[in-house]
């Protein structure tokens, strides 16, 4: 379950087409910064600097302080073999968080990071350390873990285990405050910000003071105005002043991204991990369908369109074996 508050180190998690960078080499700092670029647009005769975003974000990622380990399947074999040494260089898929490897927590996801240099230090009285920096030519996307982390051995849903995901609690959602919400058919909903919706999107709302009908409920929308919408809710006849509440979307409409990490693997022929979608916790669909999983490895998918309410994980496999994948999903 999700949490907010401070966090921290033993809540950090990074994975690098599949690898747990924390595992072996016991990593001592990541670095994690996004900027905005920007371009000084202040001339001569101006008597202050002045800048301006030019519509382009930048990603650093590096990890410092690792030890050095030569393990078979460990983090330097990937490292050292996979320094960019041309255009067409192999690019990584890498996610990390810093709200702990928890089902509901956040992450950042990336694909399109290769590795530029790779450090390694050795000194004395101490052992051999590494250090790696990324460099990032792809899309950086927050989401929220799906399937943490952890062994699995047969077939395996996570709305089964009760860790379906619903997306009016994601902490990183916009609450958007009512001020009022009038007694007719349809209610007609007024907020005192613009609300960003269109109609057909459904929201959850909770906290206004009609009742007998309410409209604390999940409802589709159609919208009227840039701060008003209606609801298809008779409420002639309901009391209470209708004031106040919040309301949070109960989808989203601009697709979504998936990742899947896949950090050990042994003896299945096959494993198939399904991302599903769910408008009301009950009938899921398929949303996203990743490769057959035959070894250690990672994978970004994008789909368009709507995402719904619920999200959880589908774990297929074929034969006998163990795997511990990761999942995590981005809403765009």
């Amino acid at each position: 379950m999700a949490t907010t508050g401070k966090f921290g180190p033993a809540k950090v998690l990074f994975k690098v087409d599949g690898y747990n960078m924390l595992a072996k080499q016991a990593v001592k700092g990541l670095n994690h910064k996004i900027e905005s670029i920007t371009e000084q647009v202040d001339g001569l005769g101006d008597s202050a600097e002045a800048h301006s975003p030019i519509g382009k974000a930048r990603l650093m990622l590096s990890q410092s302080g690792g030890f050095f380990d030569t393990t078979s399947g460990g983090p330097h074999a990937l490292l050292a073999s996979g320094l960019a040494t041309s255009p067409s260089s192999s690019v990584r898929v890498a996610c990390c968080g810093f709200t702990g490897d928890v089902i509901g927590q956040s992450f950042y996801g990336h694909e399109g990071e290769f590795v530029m240099a790779y450090e390694v230090l050795s000194q004395t009285n101490g052992l051999t350390k590494a250090n790696v920096e990324y460099k990032v030519s792809g899309q950086v996307d927050k989401g929220v873990i799906l399937q943490h982390a952890t062994a699995k051995t047969a077939d395996w849903n996570t709305k089964t285990d009760g860790n379906q995901q619903d997306y009016t609690a994601d902490p990183s959602q916009r609450v958007i405050p009512i001020t009022s919400a009038t007694k007719a058919s349809p209610c007609v909903v007024t907020t005192t910000v613009p609300h960003g919706l269109t109609t057909g999107d459904l929201i959850l709302t909770s906290g206004n003071t009609l009742s007998g009908p309410s409209i604390n409920s999940q409802q589709a929308v159609t919208v009227i105005s840039t701060t008003t919408f209606s609801v298809a809710v008779n409420t002639s006849a309901s009391s209470g002043a209708g004031t106040g509440g919040t309301f949070v979307r109960a989808n989203s409409t601009a697709g979504a991204v998936g990742y899947m990490h896949v950090q050990a693997f042994s003896g299945f022929s096959g494993v198939v991990l399904k991302i599903r979608d769910s408008a009301d916790d009950s009938t899921y669909a398929d949303l996203i369908t990743f490769a057959t999983v035959s070894a250690i490895g990672a994978e970004r998918q994008a789909v368009s369109g709507v995402i719904d309410r619920y999200t959880c994980v589908d774990g297929d496999v074929t034969g006998s074996g163990s795997i511990t994948p990761w999942v995590g999903l981005a809403r765009l």
